[in-house]
């Protein structure tokens, strides 16, 4: 475990870097990645967070998670690699029946380690490791759910081990309802460290719950103390992000300010639709590279990475951009 004082440092270097409107690269497609470009299955329920200290899924998940590092260390860009925990809490390592509170702790603890150990292993800086925590339920069903109240106390436990566990931020994506997010924000907040809630969005720019995305942001920045270091979208191809903002009543002068970060798919397709193919489906790297860019022009999202049917390639044609960028 990385010392506090390490910790902390991380911590104020990437708010710093926020704060001075940095652009950083992220990691793109993980799950994808594996079902794919590989022949190993994933653990059911908990997918990738079963991976980590297995015999041959481990060695492959910690090569893709070193592609998008190389990616960044070609352009000399700051980049986020976030655990493969998205699934690693409590409903999920219940439903794989794999035990109870402590396999969540464990599954946590070893993901942030692995991540700890690729940045000490990398002669590249710096390297932020975001600890991801996901939703209660499925990503795209909000009816499943849980009120605020419920969501804090569930991933407390989640949010806990991973800031205890040497990770710089901690990173909630994929939430399709304002209220779980707003639990998980009182829960990541309530652990000292930096934190960072992601949702899903339609073309016409609500939360998946229907709630607009600047009525989302207004109630979690006015309810969750402290307010989270940014907001971000994930989960959904560019072309529906830029639907999204470029509706006046969505991209608003609270939205421009607090939306930094965005980690698209390769596809327009949905990810039910995604995950039912037997091959990557997706824009080519230049294509998803460019309207990445774009959205970056139009909106000044400076945060920027991939999501579902990317892999290093296209993580690879946006860090061009992005340093070619700097450079003028």
């Amino acid at each position: 475990m990385v010392s506090v004082a390490c910790r902390l440092h991380h911590m104020s270097e990437l708010e710093a870097a926020i704060r001075d409107g940095a652009s950083i690269l992220t990691d793109g497609g993980i799950e994808t990645r594996i079902m794919f470009e590989t022949d190993i299955p994933l653990p059911p329920h908990v997918q990738v967070a079963g991976l980590v200290k297995d015999p041959a899924g481990g060695p492959v998940l910690r090569r893709i998670y070193e592609s998008y590092v190389a990616a960044a260390r070609s352009f000399e860009l700051p980049v986020i690699i976030g655990t493969p925990t998205f699934r690693a809490s409590l409903n999920f390592v219940r439903q794989a029946g794999l035990g109870d509170a402590e396999t969540v702790r464990r599954l946590n603890a070893d993901a942030a380690a692995m991540h700890r150990q690729i940045r000490a292993r990398s002669d590249h800086r710096p390297i932020y490791i975001a600890g991801v925590i996901g939703p209660s339920g499925d990503a795209y069903s909000p009816e499943e759910s849980l009120p605020a109240g419920e969501a804090r106390e569930y991933h407390a436990l989640q949010a806990t081990v991973l800031a205890q566990s040497g990770v710089d931020f901690l990173y909630a994506p994929t939430f399709p309802a304002v209220e779980e997010a707003l639990g998980v924000a009182r829960a990541m907040g309530a652990t000292g460290l930096p934190y960072v809630v992601s949702f899903v969005l339609e073309r016409d720019g609500r939360v998946l719950d229907g709630t607009p995305l600047h009525a989302a942001i207004e109630r979690i920045d006015a309810k969750a103390l402290p307010a989270p270091l940014f907001y971000s979208i994930s989960c959904v191809h560019p072309s529906i992000a830029a639907a999204a903002l470029r509706d006046e009543a969505v991209f608003s002068d609270l939205v421009s300010r607090r939306l930094n970060e965005f980690k698209a798919n390769a596809s327009p397709l949905s990810p039910e639709e995604l995950v039912q193919l037997d091959h990557p489906e997706g824009d080519a790297p230049d294509l998803f590279a460019a309207e990445m860019w774009a959205l970056h022009q139009d909106f000044g999202l400076r945060v920027l990475g991939g999501c579902c049917g990317t892999d290093d390639r296209h993580i690879r044609a946006l860090a061009a951009l992005m340093a070619d960028a700097g450079r003028t």
